[in-house]
C-alpha cells in the first residue's frame, strides 16, 4: 500500500479506535515522515523512537536496581523504572494535552534484538511500562522491515497490529517536501514517479554475485550484504539530494556537468554524474535527474552547457557502408555485431545527419537489446540532447518506436524530455 491520502485515512481510523498500525517496508521509504505528517493532520505531535538503537530492553523500560533502606535500617535493592526519554516525553505531552491524540512511533521494531522486540510487544499489549501507564489518549504506531536481516514476528505478535506493507509514493513525497523540494527533483518525481524507489545496479551485483540488471533484492538485503557501499534511491536519499541541490548554483552545476571523469568501464561520465550517484545511487532516478539538470542548464535562459560528442565506435565504418547497400546486407552485419557495439553505433548514429545514419537508426533500434544500452550511454545521451548534439529526425525514429521496441522504450524517457 502506497503512502498517500488513502493510507492516511485508513491509519487515522485505526488510531481513532485504538488499533495499533504496523507499517512494514524497506528502510528509508518515508515511514517516519508519513507518521509525522499524519500527526500534523491530526493537529498533534509524533514522538519517534528508533528501536534499533536500543542495545537492551532496559534501554526502553529503564529498569534499574537501586539501593534503598529497609525500615530496620538494613540495605536492600528494588527495581525502579525510568522509561526511555522519548516514551516519557510522549507520556508527559499526552498527559498535559488531553484533547489531543499524540502518537508514539516505535520504529524499526524488528531490527532490534529479540529482548527489545519482546519489551515493545509488551508495551503495545499492556500499555504500561513499569509503574507508568500510557495515557488513554496516547496512540501507538509501529514500523519495521518486512525483508532482510530482521527478527521475525510470530502470528501471536502480529495479531496485536493492523499490518500494512507499505511503499513510497512520489506525489506524497513532493507534498511532504513542499516548497523545499528542488525544482529538478520535483520534475523527475512528477514525470517518473516509478523511480521514487530504486536499487543501485552496482549494489545488486554485489548482493547476488552477478551484473544481471533484472536481479532482485530488498534494500534491507543490500545493507545486510556488507560487501558493498553503493547508494540507493529512497525518499530519504531523494530528500537529501534535493536539499543539496538547493545549495548549489547553476554555474557550479554546469561546470560539473562538463567535467569528464575516468570510470572503470571506459564509458564517458561527468563529475555531476558521480555526485548525483553518491546521493541516490546508480539508478534511473539519477539518470533522469542529470537529464533534468542538463535540460535546465541548456535552456535559452541558461546556455552554460558545454559541447559534447559521442565517440565513433570501431564497427561504424562497416555498418555505415552496409547501410548504403541493402537492408538484408545491413541486418546481416548488425546481426554479427556485438550488443555493446550496436548500442554504441546507435548512439553515434543519432548524432549524424546523412541518410545512411537514418537507416542505421531504423534498424539498430529494432535489433538492439535494451540491456545492451548502459547507464553511462544514457547519461551521454542526456548530455548530447542538452548540448543540441542530436539529429532530431533520427531521434523521432526512436520515439515513434517506443511502444513496439524495448530498446526504444529504454531511451525514450530521456529523449522525450528534450523532444517531447
Amino acid at each position: 500500500m502506497r503512502f498517500n491520502e488513502n493510507l492516511t485515512t485508513i491509519v487515522a481510523a485505526d488510531l481513532e479506535q485504538s488499533v495499533v498500525p504496523a507499517l512494514m517496508g524497506d528502510p528509508g521509504i518515508g515511514k517516519s515522515s508519513f507518521v509525522e505528517a499524519l500527526a500534523a493532520s491530526m493537529s498533534t505531535r509524533a514522538f519517534i523512537l528508533p528501536c534499533n538503537q536500543l542495545a537492551a530492553k532496559e534501554d526502553l523500560t529503564g529498569a534499574r536496581l537501586v539501593p534503598y533502606e529497609r525500615t530496620d535500617g538494613t540495605q536492600a535493592y528494588k527495581q525502579v523504572f525510568y522509561p526511555h526519554a522519548v516514551v516519557q516525553e510522549a507520556v508527559d505531552y499526552a498527559t498535559t494535552h488531553t484533547s489531543e491524540h499524540p502518537i508514539l512511533f516505535l520504529d524499526e521494531i524488528n531490527r532490534a534484538n529479540s529482548d527489545v522486540t519482546s519489551a515493545i510487544l509488551t508495551l503495545v499489549t499492556l500499555r504500561r511500562m513499569g509503574q507508568t501507564d500510557l495515557p488513554t489518549n496516547l496512540r501507538l504506531v509501529v514500523a519495521g522491515n518486512d525483508t532482510g536481516n530482521v527478527s521475525p514476528l510470530d502470528e501471536a505478535s502480529l495479531s496485536r497490529f493492523a499490518v500494512y506493507h507499505v511503499s513510497p509514493d512520489a506525489t506524497t513525497l513532493v507534498q511532504i517536501l513542499g516548497d523545499a523540494c528542488n525544482p529538478y527533483v520535483k520534475a523527475v518525481l512528477l514525470d517518473h514517479p516509478e523511480t521514487v524507489f530504486a536499487r543501485s545496479t552496482v549494489a545488486l551485483a554485489a548482493v547476488d554475485g552477478s551484473d544481471d540488471s533484472d536481479a532482485t533484492a530488498s534494500v534491507a538485503d543490500l545493507w545486510d550484504a556488507g560487501n558493498d557501499m553503493s547508494q540507493i534511491t529512497t525518499p530519504r536519499t531523494i530528500e537529501n539530494v534535493s536539499r543539496w541541490l538547493n545549495r548549489i548554483d547553476d554555474t557550479q552545476l554546469s561546470q560539473w556537468l562538463s567535467t569528464q571523469v575516468p570510470v572503470s568501464n571506459g564509458n564517458p561520465a561527468t563529475l555531476l554524474d558521480e555526485i548525483i550517484e553518491a546521493h541516490v545511487g546508480a539508478t534511473d532516478f539519477a539518470t533522469f535527474l542529470v537529464a533534468r539538470i542538463a535540460q535546465g542548464l541548456s535552456s535559452p535562459a541558461n546556455a552554460a552547457t558545454a559541447a559534447v560528442s559521442a565517440p565513433c565506435p570501431p564497427v561504424w565504418n562497416g555498418l555505415h557502408a552496409a547501410a548504403g547497400t541493402s537492408i538484408s546486407a545491413l541486418t546481416g552485419v548488425i546481426d554479427q555485431t556485438p550488443g555493446n557495439q550496436r548500442s554504441a553505433a546507435l548512439l553515434y548514429a543519432l548524432t549524424q545527419h546523412d541518410k545512411e545514419s537514418t537507416t542505421l537508426v531504423e534498424n539498430l533500434i529494432q535489433m538492439s537489446d535494451p540491456s545492451d544500452i548502459t547507464d553511462d550511454q544514457l547519461q551521454l545521451l542526456v548530455r548530447l540532447a542538452g548540448a543540441q548534439g542530436l539529429n532530431e529526425a533520427n531521434v523521432r525514429i526512436v520515439l515513434d518506436a517506443t511502444t513496439s521496441c524495448p530498446a526504444a522504450a529504454r531511451m525514450s524517457g530521456l529523449l522525450s524530455i528534450y523532444f517531447g
